[in-house]
């Protein structure tokens, strides 16, 4: 992938990522994708991330990845999930500036844990457009929030998630308000070990929905 390494400043830090702008004819599109748990060995080059970006950018689109506060070269400690949450600020407001048409559409791309502190961000900040939530810990989050959200909305998860049961993830779904789409994937756990090229399909054919359908 042709990335660059960046810093975005966010609260009293800088926080280190990748970021790569396209300038094909879907230059207008933008991700910004936020990796699992820190504590837990979640980066910015966790495979499904790394994945996730690589689908974006063949399909035309830029892209920013970036370490959470104290990960990689970020600076700062781990926030509880209330300092990431200022760090996905700082990366949608660095980002949109960037993108190249002055009226982007950007999409934000979450994780496990990077589901959990972007989400509540991008609900409510209107440069967000899309929103993808791989592996959304419904086991212990109640996702209230969504409701009445009508953004792009994908769900990926595997059927044999603890975290994640797609039993739950189905209820979820059918409480939130269209536009909305769901893809559960056999054989997968929450780490998609050796399996996150399982989640090209559905961003393939949810990206290319996008760029054809721009709202």
């Amino acid at each position: 992938m042709n990335e660059e390494r960046i810093f975005i400043q966010s609260v009293g830090i800088k926080l280190e990522g990748l970021q790569s702008i396209q300038k094909r004819e879907a230059s207008k599109f933008g991700i910004i994708l936020c990796h699992p748990h820190p504590l837990y060995g979640g980066d910015m080059y966790n495979p499904v991330i790394e994945m996730a970006s690589k689908v974006a950018q063949e399909e035309g689109i830029s892209t920013l990845r970036f370490n959470f506060r104290g990960v990689g070269n970020s600076e700062g400690a781990y926030g509880e999930g209330i300092g990431e949450m200022e760090d996905v600020k700082a990366a949608i407001k660095y980002f949109y500036s960037k993108l190249l048409d002055n009226n982007p559409y950007l999409i934000l791309l979450g994780y496990s844990f990077g589901v959990r502190v972007g989400f509540p961000i991008a609900v409510h900040d209107d440069r967000i457009r899309g929103m993808v939530a791989i592996a959304p810990v419904v086991e212990f989050d109640d996702f209230e929030y969504l409701k009445r959200c009508k953004k792009e909305k994908l769900f990926i998860a595997g059927e044999d998630d603890p975290y994640c049961p797609p039993n739950k993830l189905k209820e979820l779904f059918e409480k939130l308000d269209e536009p909305k789409r769901i893809f559960i994937i056999p054989g997968v756990d929450h780490f998609f070990f050796n399996q996150h090229k399982s989640i090209v399909q559905p961003l393939r054919e949810f990206f290319n929905y996008l760029i054809n359908n721009p709202t």
